[in-house]
């Protein structure tokens, strides 16, 4: 037979049996030939003796007088149908020649003499020769019984020697130590080969995290560091957590860990996943490396790392208590800082404010954590958010995300949980319709399961006082006053809340807006918030107030009402700071009687409020009330009110809107400002004996309206009892009260002059009173003078311009008439009225004689004489 022949039918024979996957092997080329090639079996002496974590001290086989073999490393995984051995036999060429694979090759036989068949590995077949110098390694795999050990199986080294009557020569064989373990100890580093690169294996850490339904969730963290000279990419590689009782848990790779891709000299930290009964105990459990190969995905054991002690990881807080998170090896704070509750038929809306501030020295990418609420009997609430698609956080930066769900329940928070869970990887094969499963992350674990804080929503009723903290500082947050006041069509809410810093440290308010939610409809759009004059620091004790409002239509019925604080944190994004609740309670207005006053703001900014007098000016369908209203400034500095806005409401409870006059500057201490407000209204009105006249601040673009602009609100109403006057008529014009004028002007004379021409003179007195200011005075005078034969002459004068103020001032006009012509006496009679808006009242009339005194004299009458004759 040829030789060459029969060995090329052996080696085809040898490379037909396909094994599946590929299997690491670490190259060890130290260790001295053993003397007697043919027999280099280590045996021990020692029963009990320490174990070994390497074959280094194995001896090697010689296979030519230069070259050597060594065993190099050796696995045995366990499976349902027996154990998978894998070993590895490193051919080192010393020789100047090249050194043919095809001459040797390996035997496996136990000690009692049953023979094994080991095959090479798919990806070894091909390695054909060791150039001189050079070293190569070759992995085999074999299926053995499950009582087999390795200590029980010599390894032998056969080369083809064809004066044999077999045509073979074993040149030697290798020996496990029964002291040797494939384990790694804890914390120890273990190189391995991996898709034929050198890769350092080293576990970083092993958490227990809790589940349900009697689970719990264990993550292994892996150290991977590529110590070859080329890349490591997604290597067919399988992660196993072996328990001490043998049972094998797959181990999952998370998301970020399910894609390999490690250059050369660089290390990557994996985060292996498995979902186990809680009864399983994991102390001395073992994390397995396994290699996939071949069509058959054969799994061919790498390595064996003992995994340390686990620790429970400590996701669970208490309220107000931080959960530190690790996010790509960054330290990230959490916490549930604050928590609202809105009950409404036996469900109840929960908004939780969950901010994330990174602690850490680089910027992290937050996971897409998946957020869901779980009641104490498991009940679970998915919350959905957007907030944290893309979001990243620089060193110290902190995002506060806002979280709203609805929860059947009576919003009992102490019952209920936050859970923040890992996210899960889609199956995006599936997704496609593929006809082949890819691997994906198939569960999640929770990172964060957060106690909710007590509700920040106040029970019913005003006034009450709700503290809360938060990482401004701490405030007692309370509603001073809920008002419903008129506005044209429709009606103001106003809200005014009282915001004191409980602490003893001096505070900075956040930049807060409002939110009202009517029974169970949120107002996002038209609604304000006015801050109170001042700053935003606040002293320790100190308070300041905020004006919450909206409009609502006049005919709606409110059953509840809560008010928010929104923080506002971006242009575009704010979150719930405090919500107050109020059942939709709405006080009356303060109510200040007839010719009473009312005292408005604090010691230091007192201002004194009241109606000086209301009366009417009458028209033909239609009457102008008409009230003055005075504010004394009570405080040391100058100080007063916004822009006022008045709305006259009658007994059956119709509103009118009042026009204001104002002064635009703010009064002086001690100082009186006079604000008129008038309507037109129906006759009928003006006859009701029960009117009101509803004052409040008015306020436009979030701030109190002061000098001009238009208020398109207001807020700090009061309704004022107003009782319209009708006015006498005085017999003399002399002290008549043109408020803040004073008016005197009986001194009156009319000169005839013979002609139509009749020339008026009038003494007058007109006094303002310096310590009022007052806006557009907006009234005229008329004096209307009526002849013995009843015509009526009016002349218009305006205090101030016409006539001037002081003391015995002069003022001269004449009336050109017909009716004076040739009027030689008589009298007549002077009114004075006071025009409003282009209706009158009559204030006195006075009569008077003309005076004579400019009269021309008349010739005399002569008799005619009779003619001569």
């Amino acid at each position: 037979m040829d030789h060459k022949k029969v060995m090329t039918t052996l080696l085809a024979i040898m490379l037909a049996i396909s094994a599946g996957g590929e299997i690491a092997g670490a190259a060890n080329t130290s260790g001295s030939a053993n003397k007697t090639a043919k027999d280099s079996t280590i045996s021990t002496t020692k029963k009990d003796q320490t174990a070994v974590h390497t074959l280094a001290n194995v001896p090697a086989v010689k296979v030519t007088t230069r070259s050597t073999v060594k065993l190099t490393d050796v696995n045995i995984l366990s499976q349902d149908d027996g154990n998978t051995v894998t070993y590895t036999l490193s051919y080192k060429n010393n020789d100047s020649t090249p050194m043919m694979m095809l001459d040797y090759w390996s035997k496996v036989k136990t000690k009692g003499g049953t023979s094994f068949s080991p095959k090479l590995i798919a990806k070894d077949q091909e390695k054909k020769t060791v150039s001189p110098g050079s070293t190569v390694d070759l992995t085999y795999v074999m299926k053995v019984g499950r009582e087999v050990k390795l200590s029980d199986l010599n390894f032998f080294i056969v080369k083809w020697d064809f004066s044999k009557p077999n045509y073979e020569s074993t040149l030697g064989k290798f020996n496990v130590p029964a002291s040797y373990s494939i384990t790694t100890s804890v914390g120890k580093t273990k190189t391995v080969r991996i898709s034929d690169s050198a890769v350092k294996v080293k576990v970083s850490g092993i958490k227990v995290y809790p589940g349900e339904d009697k689970k719990q969730y264990v993550k292994v963290g892996v150290n991977l560091n590529n110590v070859s000279y080329k890349l490591l990419e997604n290597p067919n590689i399988k992660w196993i957590l072996r328990t001490p009782g043998g049972t094998n848990y797959p181990l999952t790779p998370d998301k970020d860990s399910m894609s390999v891709s490690i250059q050369a000299q660089a290390n990557k930290t994996l985060s292996l996943m498995a979902s186990l009964p809680t009864a399983v105990k994991l102390q001395k459990s073992e994390l397995l490396l396994v290699e996939e190969q071949g069509e058959e995905k054969t799994a061919l054991p790498v390595a064996a790392l003992q995994l340390p002690e686990a620790s429970q990881s400590n996701v669970e807080t208490t309220v107000n208590q931080p959960n530190i998170l690790s996010i790509n090896g960054q330290p990230v704070s959490t916490l549930i800082e604050s928590a609202r509750v809105r009950s409404e038929e036996g469900e109840y809306e929960l908004t939780m404010q969950w901010v994330m501030k990174n602690q850490g020295k680089k910027e992290v990418k937050v996971p897409t954590y998946a957020l869901e609420i779980r009641t104490e009997d498991g009940t679970s609430y998915p919350i959905e958010t957007k907030a944290l698609d893309d979001l990243k956080l620089k060193p110290g930066a902190t995002k506060t995300i806002k979280l709203i769900t609805t929860i059947q329940g009576n919003g009992d928070t102490s019952k209920i949980k936050l859970y923040a869970m890992t996210p899960i990887s889609k199956d995006e094969s599936k997704e496609e319709g593929a006809g082949t499963a890819a691997s994906g992350f198939e569960f999640s674990y929770p990172v964060g399961i957060y106690a909710i804080p007590e509700s920040v929503t106040t029970g019913d009723g005003l006034t009450t006082e709700t503290v809360i903290k938060n990482a401004k500082g701490t405030f007692g947050v309370s509603v001073g006053s809920l008002q419903r006041l008129p506005w044209t069509d429709s009606d103001i809410v106003a809200a005014k809340v009282t915001i004191r810093n409980a602490s003893t440290k001096t505070v900075q308010l956040p930049e807060l807006e409002a939110m009202f939610t009517i029974d169970s409809a949120r107002i996002d759009g038209d609604t304000k918030l006015i801050r109170a004059q001042g700053g935003k620091l606040l002293g320790p004790g100190m308070v300041t107030e905020a004006y919450l409002l909206t409009k609502i239509p006049s005919e709606l019925v409110m059953s509840r009402l809560e008010v928010t604080l929104l923080e506002k944190v971006s242009e575009e994004e704010t979150n719930d700071w405090i919500t107050l609740s109020t059942s939709g309670l709405i006080q009356p207005l303060s109510y200040v009687g007839d010719g009473k006053q009312f005292t408005l703001g604090t010691a230091d900014k007192e201002t004194e409020l009241g109606v000086r007098r209301t009366y009417v000016y009458p028209g033909a369908s239609s009457d102008i009330v008409y009230t003055e209203f005075e504010m004394t400034n009570k405080s040391l500095r100058q100080s007063g009110l916004a822009k006022l806005v008045g709305y006259y409401k009658t007994a059956d409870g119709q509103y009118y809107k009042a026009t204001a006059k104002q002064a635009d500057r703010v009064p002086g201490p001690g100082q009186k400002s006079v604000v008129t407000f008038w309507a037109k209204v129906p006759k009928s009105v003006t006859s009701s004996t029960d009117m009101r006249l509803i004052i409040g601040e008015g306020v436009a673009d979030n701030k109190f309206v002061i000098g001009e602009g238009e208020a398109t609100a207001y807020v700090n109403a009061l309704a004022f009892e107003v009782k319209p006057k009708t006015l006498s008529v005085l017999p003399s014009l002399n002290d008549i009260d043109l408020y803040p004028y004073k008016f005197s002007g009986s001194n009156i004379k009319g000169y005839l002059t013979g002609g139509t021409n009749v020339q008026f003179e009038m003494i007058y007195s007109l006094t303002q009173d310096e310590a009022v200011d007052s806006g557009e005075y907006g009234h005229k005078l008329i004096l209307s003078i009526t002849d013995g034969s009843g015509k009526v002459f009016d002349k218009e004068l305006t205090p101030g311009t016409d006539l001037k103020t002081g003391i015995n001032q002069t003022l001269n006009w004449s009336i050109d008439d017909t009716v004076f012509d040739k009027i030689r006496g008589g009298s007549y009679r002077v009114a004075l009225y006071d025009v409003f808006e282009g209706q009158r009242i009559r204030l006195a009339e006075q009569g008077y004689s003309y005076d004579v005194s400019k009269l021309p004299k008349e010739e005399p009458e002569f008799p005619e004489f009779p003619e001569e004759r």
